[in-house]
Order: C-alpha cells, then structure tokens, then sequence
C-alpha cells in the first residue's frame, strides 16, 4: 500500500477470526480504527488490543469514515448491520457464516438487492495458498471438462461452538450447526477448484456421538452430482463435514482422466496456510478501488450450496 494507511473498522466480534483479521490488518500496514459488538466489554478489550475506538452503533462506526468494515455478526445482527452501514458506505466482508438456513438467505438478499455496498463473504480457505496452486494446474491441465469426481473432507472441532457466548453456532436454526458451519469450508474448496459448480441433487446423511454435548451433529456427509460450467456432464462430488476433536483440517481429491490431485491444509501458527493472511491482503487491494474480495454475486453460489448440502445431510 502507499500513502496513508488504510482504514479498517470492525463490526461485530462473535467469534475469533476477529482477533486474527485484525493483527493481519496491522501487519500489512494498514490501521484498525473502531470496532462495534453488543457486547461492550468485548468491543472494548478488542478496542484496546488493537489500539481502536469503541463505539456503540454501527451508525458511529460508519462515522469513521473506514475504507474497508469486516464483519463478523451474530445471525440475528446479519441484516442490520448491512442495512445500518447504509448506501455509499465502505466495502464490507462478511466472515462466514452470512447465512445459515434457506430462510437467512432469503434476508440476506433482500437486504443486498436494497444496498449499493459492495459486500463480499467467504471462507478464508479460497484464500489458502496451496489451494490456490492446485486450482492453477487444474485449470492447466483443462479443467472442469478433465474432473471425473472430487472427494473434500473438512475438520474443525465443534467443542468451541459449545461454549456459552458460542452456542448460536450449533444451532442449525441460528448459526448452522457443524454441517453447515463447517461445511462452508468444504463447499469453498469445490467453488475455488470448479467455479461456479452448483449441487443439483445428492443424499447424505448426519452422526452424533454417544455422550457428545452438540445440538447439531458430530458428522455429516454427502454424495451428490455438481453441474459445473465447461464440465460435458454432471460431476460427482462427496463432501464429509467433522466436528471431532483435534486440530482443524481440510482436504480434498480431484479425480482426473490423467490422476488424483490432491491437497491437505492443515493450521500453522500464524493462519497462513489455512488462508487467513492472504484473505485481508485480498481485502486491502480490492478496498482503494470500494471494491471487495469474494464478492455476493459469486459468493452467494457457494452459500446456496452449502445450506442445500446441510439440508439434505439433515433430510436423509
């Protein structure tokens, strides 16, 4: 970046990535200058953390004049504070989940068809390096039309959605539960490595572990078919969605006419391999021109897919 810093405000802290969306800020120059929860003790530590304002609306922290708003609501703040960041605002990410059922989608959509802010919202795994590379030599060798089958795994430990400012998120009815909360990162990889793919039918099914303490599910899994732009014929896909305990972990399998590709991103210190640095260096690029990273009309797909994969997970 040259010039002045960007500015980078902060809407919503419900839960981590928050914390670590915020360093990265820093440590690619640009300046964290407000941050907004409803929880006031919590906007103020983060405030003072990261050397902000604490302020108490999203109207305030409109106010400050930021370049770029990351947002990270609990579901019930999704609409509101898109609509109280209001027309002409800064660009606004999302951290995912910005809907978590076929009804908060439906919110989501009138909220953005009535705004003219760029809004965008993703995993941070389309951002994950290795993903990345391995989306190039797919599309080198020709890509979607030389895919027979994909195959993901996505592992993150569903303890911390347990915790009590937390436990919106197992909610399938508010934040998901683990298929979808989960999944969102599985169905980001099938989208970074067969864009625009879209899951047109599949069954599945969902496991609980004897004594766990999930309101959603352990395990999900789904085999599906994906018609996939440039593909001669629907693709096969087989998503697996873990909430056990241990780090997190993400894989897939891309099945070709000439061999596996595959790729495992698993959590260093920092969150880089898993995509996290590379997510707000996406973010600072795009933010000088009030445009954003992942865009709604691209991402919307891959929120689709993964709220229809958590249904019929559930459904089967």
């Amino acid at each position: 970046m040259t010039g002045s810093p960007l500015r980078v405000a902060f809407a919503g802290l419900a839960h981590s990535h928050p914390f670590t969306d915020a360093a990265n800020v820093r440590a690619l120059g640009a300046e964290v200058v407000g941050v907004h929860d409803a929880d006031a003790g919590a906007a103020g530590a983060f405030a003072a953390r990261f050397d902000a304002a604490a302020v108490d609306s999203v109207g305030a922290l409109a106010a400050l004049r930021p370049d770029l708003v990351i947002a990270t609501p609990r579901p019930e703040e999704t609409v509101p504070f898109l609509q109280a960041l209001g027309d002409g605002g800064a660009p606004v990410f999302v951290n995912k989940v910005i809907a978590a059922t076929a009804a908060q989608l439906v919110e989501v959509d009138r909220a953005l068809a009535a705004s003219s802010v760029p809004v965008g919202t993703s995993s941070v795994l389309r951002f994950a390096p290795a993903l990345g590379r391995l989306a190039t030599e797919l599309a080198d060798l020709g890509g979607a039309a030389e895919v027979l089958a994909i195959r993901v795994h996505a592992q993150h430990d569903n303890a911390a959605f347990q915790l009590p400012d937390r436990v919106w998120q197992d909610d399938p009815q508010r934040g998901g539960g683990t298929a979808v909360t989960v999944g969102v990162h599985a169905w980001e990889m099938v989208d970074v490595l067969l864009p625009g793919a879209v899951l047109v039918s599949g069954s599945g099914w969902t496991r609980t572990s004897g004594g766990s303490a999930t309101a959603s599910e352990d395990a999900a899994a789904l085999d599906g078919l994906l018609r996939v732009p440039g593909a001669e014929r629907e693709v096969p896909v087989h998503v697996l969605v873990t909430g056990a305990p241990g780090p997190d972990a993400y894989a897939v399998d891309v099945v070709t006419a000439t061999g596996i590709l595959s790729v495992s991103l698993e959590t260093d210190d920092a969150n880089e391999e898993l995509g996290f640095l590379d997510l707000i260096r996406a973010l600072l690029d795009t933010a000088p021109q009030r445009a954003i990273a992942a865009p709604w009309r691209e991402a919307r797909l891959v929120v689709g897919n993964t709220v229809r994969a958590g249904e019929i997970a559930r459904a089967s």
